[in-house]
């Protein structure tokens, strides 16, 4: 049973899935040519794009007068409006006129005024599949600017079944985007420094006595928090040598910072002179 009455929503998403498909199909193709002698197929991408297009133009609008988009949402075209004129126009101007645009901008790019042409004639379509869509959303028909030029309306194959709303799954999707929220609001105000220095010292069996240690700073001597060379020498009062950023920024993230290796602790904050 075939009906006039197609959702707004399905004519969309049957639209949605069509480039989807495409996109699935490109990157298998993609994947294909990956695998052979660079620049071998490169210079053939707008027939191979041809070739593929019309391939599904052939499997979808031509054989079954609906497209693979519309076919897994129980749409389709009425056989009567597809006439046979209608049929190459409609494959004009989806495929081939995809294909020469691309073969111009692939292969004519020297060509200064073809490119604005091409440029300016994009801007007239957007433009004019942007007023389409508000016409779409008052009418609810022809959802495409190819569809209002030919005059081709959808129908369901199912009859007016109004779509059914799983509302367990948009719940999930409600607790999950509440919960980002709060997780893009707690994170922030989080001192990890802090709690990592707690968890550790909560965690660790043995309690280190802090010893003041002689500091000895050499050519090879290393940061004890990044483990590279040390820029800017800088220690906390034990006989370890820090990086002045790692120093800094460590004591500026947790005022009670302590030292990696000996959990020395203190409010020293000086530059190692080399003795």
């Amino acid at each position: 049973m075939k009906t006039n009455f197609v959702p707004r929503v399905n004519q969309l998403d049957s639209i949605q899935l069509d480039n989807e498909i495409v996109n699935i199909l490109k990157e298998q193709i993609y994947n294909v040519i990956r695998n052979l002698p660079p620049g071998l197929l490169s210079r053939f991408q707008p027939e191979i794009n041809l070739l593929a297009g019309s391939a599904l133009w052939n499997f979808s609008i031509r054989q079954s007068f609906a497209t693979f988009g519309q076919q897994m949402l129980s749409i389709t075209y009425e056989k009567d409006q597809l006439t046979p004129d209608k049929l190459k126009a409609h494959y004009l101007l989806t495929v081939a006129l995809a294909y020469l645009k691309e073969l111009a901008q692939f292969r004519l790019t020297g060509y200064t005024v073809l490119q604005r042409f091409i440029t300016t004639l994009e801007n007239c379509l957007t433009f004019l599949n942007f007023l389409n869509f508000f016409r779409f959303l008052r009418t609810g028909r022809k959802p495409s600017l190819v569809d209002y030029v030919l005059r081709l309306d959808h129908r369901s194959i199912d009859g007016a079944k109004r779509r059914t709303i799983g509302y367990s799954y948009m719940t999930r999707e409600l607790i999950w985007a509440g919960f980002m929220e709060l997780l893009g609001f707690t994170i922030p105000i989080v001192n990890y420094h802090a709690l990592k220095r707690r968890l550790r010292n909560l965690l660790r069996l043995e309690v280190r006595p802090q010893e003041v240690q002689r500091i000895v700073l050499g050519v090879d001597s290393k940061c004890v928090y990044c483990n590279e060379r040390v820029t800017l020498p800088h220690h906390m009062g034990c006989g370890h040598v820090f990086c002045y950023y790692c120093l800094k920024g460590n004591l500026l993230a947790d005022s009670g910072f302590q030292c990696n290796v000996c959990d020395f602790k203190s409010g020293v904050f000086e530059r190692v002179v080399a003795g």
